[in-house]
């Protein structure tokens, strides 16, 4: 079965489905693939990552909660 004859047969199989958490979770599958590979780090960004990695495993930065995160972005 070629990829337009499965989108096809996919596309009317899903019309006639009235499951909400279903149709939810089928969403959740497709949204994860379309969006899934669609960002990659640059060499620098990923180097600049390793850098700060180090510096919070050895106590060298300051980290945050996500409550105070939080609290400080309901702030502004």
């Amino acid at each position: 079965m070629t990829s337009a004859t499965l989108k096809k047969n996919i596309t009317a199989i899903v019309a006639n489905i009235n499951d909400k958490s279903f149709l939810e979770a089928v969403f959740t599958i497709i949204n994860t693939k379309l969006y899934d590979d669609s960002y990659t780090l640059t060499i620098e960004q990923k180097k600049e990552l390793d850098k700060r990695k180090g510096k919070h495993l050895k106590g060298e930065s300051k980290s945050y909660a996500w409550s105070e995160v939080k609290k400080a972005a309901l702030k502004k």
